[in-house]
């Protein structure tokens, strides 16, 4: 009986040793490899919730709309149940543009863009980049008045015929000579006073010229001494030097997200700009792109939108393992561009990531450049480029609430 008992005890301990090895190797070695999966699966929601954030500022300001959006970034994950594990903790911070130290700027020699209003009879209006009116002023309807003007992409031409019933006949022809519209506009007495808008639908311009037009482009003009072409818009004025946006809206904030693992690297995901950031130990990249469009054409085109996160005091920051709100809500634009031998700069804590970013896409775009980096910064140097910026402020607050 009493070897019986012996042998039951050592089996009883050999059972619960068994049971203790199998504990530890899962506590030493497959706890840790599932909490490091688990935090690497969090990383990636905060990719996707960061990309979501991102499209929706994106919207915001292209749109230009004062309607908040919210978005919501999860800061940590939980332990394991039943074994020895970490949770995983984060912190979601608004830096303010003193504290993200990220700035864009363009600089150089050239023609700045510049909003003019013309009244154009006889001559040439050149460098205009856009129209936000274009039409015929008549001061006074008379028989044999003409009306005529000229650029590469398009050929308008208004006479005026008649006698006792003065009527005005309308021919637009697009640059390859194809006629868009001809007939007669109107029918009136003589000393009348009249308005043309040839931006209206009903004339074609806006809807069959306008799309193809490679701006900037020259005008000239040549009317009789009863009117003249009203233009208005924006165009690129005498050569002089180039220095946009003002100091005061160089400095943009940021929204950042810092991961506090036990088992995953720790990795930072940041909004600047208009790009998403990732930093982690081993260096920074872009994941998803500012808001910039190429176009290789005879004056290569760049349009920039950087984008200014204001945060609201009190509400700017959060830390711990939750889901937190982010609300965002457009408040204004700044706009600016110029053409000729421009320089774009950009200050930020992560220069490899924009540097990398900048090369592969103004590569892939065929334009002609010169990238310099420096300790925190890049330059682009562009000779004869046509360069637009927008910079978009945005209010944003952690946490519930309204933006104000």
């Amino acid at each position: 009986m009493n070897n019986k008992g012996q042998v039951g005890v050592i089996v009883a301990i050999l059972v619960i040793s068994l049971l203790v090895a199998v504990l530890v190797i899962i506590q030493t070695y497959y706890v840790p490899q599932w909490m490091k999966d688990r935090e690497a699966e969090h990383m990636d929601v905060v990719a996707n919730q960061f990309a979501s954030l991102k499209y929706s500022i994106d919207l915001q300001a292209m749109e230009r709309s004062s309607s908040p959006l919210i978005n919501s970034v999860t800061l940590g994950s939980k332990e394991l149940p039943y074994f020895i594990s970490s949770r995983a903790f984060g912190s979601l911070q608004i830096l303010s543009s003193s504290e993200s130290n990220f700035s864009i700027s363009v600089s150089g020699s050239g023609r700045n863009l510049e909003h003019f209003y013309h009244k154009l009879q006889n001559g040439n209006l050149s460098y205009v980049n856009s129209f936000e009116t274009f039409g015929i002023w008549i001061d006074d309807l008379e028989s044999g008045d003409y009306y005529n003007a000229i650029s590469p992409y398009f050929n308008i031409s208004l006479t005026t015929s008649g006698s006792s019933d003065i009527s005005l006949n309308l021919l637009i022809k697009n640059g390859s000579g194809n006629t868009i519209f001809n007939g007669v506009i109107y029918v009136g007495k003589a000393g009348e006073i009249k308005w043309i808008d040839l931006l209206d639908s009903i004339y074609n311009f806006s809807l069959q010229i306008m799309p193809h037009i490679q701006f900037p482009i020259n005008i000239t003009a040549n009317c009789s001494n009863n009117g003249s072409f009203i233009i208005r818009g924006y165009r690129y004025g005498n050569i002089g030097t180039v220095s946009f946006p003002p100091l005061y809206l160089r400095r943009m904030g940021e929204i950042k997200y810092s991961s506090e693992n036990a088992y995953f690297v720790n990795q930072n995901y940041i909004y600047e700009g208009g790009a998403v950031v990732l930093e982690q130990h081993t260096g920074s990249s872009i994941i998803y792109p500012p808001l910039i469009h190429l176009e290789n054409s005879t004056i290569p085109y760049i349009n920039i939108t950087a984008v200014d996160i204001v945060g609201i005091e009190g509400k700017t920051g959060a830390a711990g393992y939750g889901t937190y709100p982010i609300r965002t809500n457009y408040s204004s634009t700044y706009h600016a561009g110029a053409i000729g031998n421009l320089t774009i700069t950009i200050y930020t804590k992560y220069a490899d990531a924009w540097e990398k970013y900048m090369n592969t896409t103004l590569n892939a775009s065929g334009l002609s450049y010169t990238l310099t980096r420096g300790n925190g910064y890049i330059q682009i140097n562009f000779n004869n480029a046509r360069i637009e910026m927008d910079v978009v402020k945005i209010y944003a607050q952690i946490g519930p609430g309204w933006v104000v």
